[in-house]
């Protein structure tokens, strides 16, 4: 074994330890026989080196006394005879490791003696005779010292020795350091792509030894990797000798090749079944145009701060656009362009590869940007969701600038500035965009394979990573919870103990019969008490009205939750015994009671009851439709949504019951919970939320509306059907969702000038606002006719028959054309009509609120004879409902 010399620098301390440190490893040598990494070595294999530190490093009385007179004066003073003894030790220890380094490799067998000059330093780390972080810093130097083969089996001894490297929790932070240097700069040296493993490693290394919070890790500055740049190739301009060259018909050849069954082309692909047309505005580029501009979008996807420069963002934009309008443009089977040539030269290859490899990028994952394979990339399906699930996450990033959203940060009490960029505000323009074109990327995505899946975690994983920046923002606080002390451990197991330690016994034990009855009496008297009526006579139900009524004054008076749950359950005792009673003789009462809080139905006189002849209505009474799904009411501002389902409830009260959805806005004039909406604060919508309870989710001025799942499944147990209303982006939401519902589009009057006629006889929009309503119905009929989204569209001319035509479809008994066809164009010239088309709604149709409308109070008129009957009808209509007014 080779051995280091006795280290002479005039210090006779080093002199001493460097020879006691050698005898040390020639005991381990013996009492280790094998030369692998375990068994680890301890303290107590090296009691004789222990036993020689206090004559070695000697305690001199005037030394002690100048050390306790530092510390006296400064408790910070290090100690001159530890600090001298530490520099002896480490100058000692890194002699000997310098040896071991030099003379053998990690493959002889006497390189055994290094892990056992490790385990010996880390003995005398754990007796603190030596700096803490003294065997990290040999192990750093070890690795900078090896092939990333040999750093391989170094490691492997790090890993043995996790546990007592990071057992000293006092001197953390100076071995953090240490660690986390060497960690970083292996981590530089391997590649990304070959040693992939090995890099797993060392982060998973990395994490054992810090906690998931601490700041080293988290990025708390939010600077983003600008070191890892995506190059791409430099198109040449076309030159004048490209135009002789002699033109090939590859359209015609493409053509035949098609007849007989082969294909010559760049691959298409064609699953997208909607087949949306292409328009002039959005023709796909060709590709020499589109390589560049597709590839400059990483540049704003690694560093998406660059959209903070109004010209950046402009290009993003364009970008962005032309990116999609070419992934739908192979959606829909379009052939690319020419396909690649191979007879290109293959000398300029070769130079641009050799140009290109001695980037120091090359330790991490490229994309292969070569013009050649631009095609066969724009081609691949995984290709294309990849570039697209970028662009969602910094279309996130763009609308999390906005004004609204930054109230939700607003609450935080010490906010990191240096990611919540408060001097940068995206305007209301910029969020519309981004928010269209996220829609147009989720429509793309729900349309290809398996597309419904990817959606659901796309949306999974962006709603995970605002919870992670909102932590970032709140500056990262720890997330680990503190051990518990000995002092409660202590505490919790006395309470356990005590708790579960038999005690006095009592006079009557816990479900034992009370036979106090049975002492001797005078007999007439305890005869007398068994003849009492009250013993085995039933009381009288009007007796529990009282004591039920005691209990919610009692309620209103208690001071504490205690208090109001001992009530609660002393009250929901008294109305079970009523309900009890009322069985007998009033079961008929027992249809009224919807809540058990309030039973004051079944202590009415059924005797002063009068019941009103029912009216006859088509059909049978009560019969429920076989299909229990929940159905949705949707349609434009005034087409009359809400008086067809106040008719449909007035005419099967039980058998359908309208879902009041939930809100975060205040009650407004005329509004009670639990009938219009379900009012709750923004935490438990939150938690709500959080939980995916909501299959519809929408936000309105600042407000939040949401449909429960739990609310339908109440209704469905009570043997009823829910109904709600929502508007168009409210539907989105719940396909997006993919709830399973029947939903009908109400449609207003085919013709333009009764559905006119009818919002002016409303009184409750002004005359400016009816044109832009009349635009806003025009063009949501014109969608709803493009597209699929609804199962049935119900013209509203008359209230009657529009009643009669849903109870048909959701009976199953219609048989006729589910999406009739329905014009807005009469009394309209063509320019409006095509305005209504292209323009977007006005501000009075955004007033259309998601869950519930107003102006839907409007209802069909009923036929009449005169010729001013929808005027009429809809004026008489609208004094009897209590619509709230439109804001100018």
């Amino acid at each position: 074994m080779s051995s280091a010399p006795i280290l002479d620098i005039g210090v006779p301390q080093a002199a001493a330890f460097s020879q006691a440190l050698q005898s040390a490893l020639e005991h381990a040598r013996e009492i280790k026989t094998s030369n692998a990494i375990e068994p680890a070595l301890s303290r107590a294999d090296f009691n004789d080196l222990f036993a020689q530190l206090p004559t070695i490093f000697p305690l001199d009385d005037d030394e002690d006394a100048s050390a306790s007179e530092a510390k006296a004066n400064d408790g910070k003073t290090v100690d001159p005879r530890k600090k001298r003894q530490y520099d002896v030790v480490e100058v000692v220890a890194r002699n000997h490791f310098s040896t071991l380094v030099a003379s053998t490799s990690v493959d002889q067998p006497e390189f055994v003696n290094m892990w056992n000059l490790l385990d010996i330093v880390t003995a005398l780390t754990d007796n603190e005779n030596c700096d803490p972080s003294l065997t990290l810093s040999l192990v750093e130097s070890l690795l900078d010292s090896q092939t990333i083969k040999d750093c391989r089996v170094t490691f492997d001894y790090l890993e043995s020795r996790r546990e007592r490297l990071n057992a000293v929790p006092k001197h953390s932070s100076s071995k953090k350091l240490v660690m986390l240097r060497f960690c970083n700069e292996l981590l530089r040296r391997l590649s990304r792509a070959e040693d992939i493993a090995f890099c797993g490693r060392v982060f998973i290394f990395l994490f054992q030894g810090s906690p998931l919070g601490d700041k080293s890790g988290v990025n708390l500055r939010g600077e983003y990797h600008t070191e890892n740049v995506t190059t791409y190739e430099k198109i040449p301009a076309k030159t004048e000798g490209a135009a002789d060259k002699m033109d090939v018909d590859s359209s015609a050849e493409a053509t035949k090749d098609d007849k007989d069954g082969k294909s010559t082309g760049s691959k298409a692909v064609t699953f997208d079944a909607r087949n949306r047309p292409v328009t002039e505005k959005e023709k796909p580029l060709d590709m020499d145009t589109l390589y560049p501009i597709f590839w400059s979008l990483q540049e704003y996807f690694s560093q998406p701060t660059k959209l903070f420069d109004t010209q950046n963002f402009t290009k993003f934009k364009s970008a962005l656009e032309a990116t999609i309008v070419a992934f739908e443009s192979v959606t829909q089977g379009q052939k690319g362009v020419k396909a690649t040539d191979d007879t290109k030269d293959a000398s300029k290859k070769r130079k641009r590869f050799e140009a290109n490899s001695n980037d120091n990028s090359n330790f991490n994952p490229k994309y292969l940007t070569s013009r050649d394979l631009f095609e066969l990339e724009i081609s691949d399906l995984f290709f294309r969701r990849h570039i697209l699930i970028q662009a969602v996450i910094v279309l996130d990033f763009i609308r999390s600038l906005t004004a609204n959203a930054r109230t939700k940060y607003a609450n935080i009490s010490n906010p990191n500035r240096s990611v919540m960029y408060s001097d940068k505000i995206v305007s209301e323009d910029d969020d519309k965009w981004a928010d269209s074109i996220k829609k147009r990327i989720n429509d793309y995505i729900l349309s290809g394979p398996d597309g419904q899946y990817v959606h659901r975690i796309i949306q999974s994983v962006t709603s995970r990573d605002k919870g992670w920046t909102r932590w970032k923002m709140e500056g990262c606080p720890p997330i680990s919870k503190s051990p518990v002390t000995p002092e409660e451990f202590n505490e919790a197991r006395a309470a356990a103990k005590r708790m579960a330690t038999s005690k006095r016994l009592r006079p009557h034990p816990m479900g034992s019969l009370n036979l106090d009855f049975l002492r001797e009496e005078d007999g007439e008297t305890a005869m007398a008490k068994f003849k009492d009526p009250a013993r085995y006579q039933l009381p009288d139900i009007m007796v529990f009205k009282a004591k039920i009524a005691e209990d919610d004054l009692n309620l209103d008076f208690a001071k504490s939750e205690k208090e109001k749950t001992d009530i609660l359950e002393a009250k929901a005792s008294k109305t079970w015994r009523a309900l009890r009673l009322a069985r007998r003789s009033r079961i008929s009462a027992l249809d009224k009671v919807d809540d058990w809080q309030n039973i004051d139905a079944i202590f009415e006189d059924p005797k002063a009851v009068t019941e009103e002849p029912e009216e006859e209505e088509e059909g049978e009474v009560g019969r429920k439709p076989d299909d229990k799904r929940l159905i949705i009411i949707s349609g434009p501002s005034g087409a009359g949504k809400s008086a067809l389902i106040s008719k449909l409830l007035e005419r099967q009260p039980r058998v359908f019951k309208k879902l009041a959805v939930h809100t975060t806005r205040k009650p407004a004039e005329g509004e009670s919970d639990g009938d219009d909406f379900q009012f709750v604060e923004s935490g438990p919508f939150n938690a709500l939320l959080d939980g995916d309870k909501f299959f519809s989710f929408v936000t309105r001025e600042g407000a939040d509306y949401g449909a429960s799942r739990g609310s339908v499944d109440a209704i469905g147990e009570s043997g009823k059907t829910p109904i709600i209303q929502l508007d168009q982006e409210g539907v989105y939401s719940v396909k997006e969702n993919l709830y399973d519902a029947r939903i009908v589009f109400i449609a207003p009057p085919a013709s333009a000038e009764s559905f006119e006629a009818r919002l002016q006889a409303s009184g409750n929009y002004a005359e400016d606002k009816i044109p832009g309503l009349l635009k806003a119905a025009a063009e949501e009929v014109e969608q709803v006719k493009a597209g699929d989204s609804y199962e049935i569209v119900v013209v509203n001319d008359d209230l009657e028959e529009a009643c009669k035509t849903l109870e048909a479809f959701i009976y199953g008994d219609s048989s006729s054309d589910p999406v009739p066809e329905v014009e807005m164009t009469n009394g309209v010239n063509e320019e409006e009509a095509a305005a209504a088309r292209e323009e977007p709604p006005t501000a009075a149709a955004e007033d259309d609120i998601a869950m519930k409308d107003n102006d839907d109070e409007i209802a069909a008129p009923a036929p009449a004879p005169a010729a001013d009957t929808a005027t009429a009808a809809a004026g008489e209509e609208a004094q009897t409902n209590d619509a709230a007014p439109v804001e100018a």
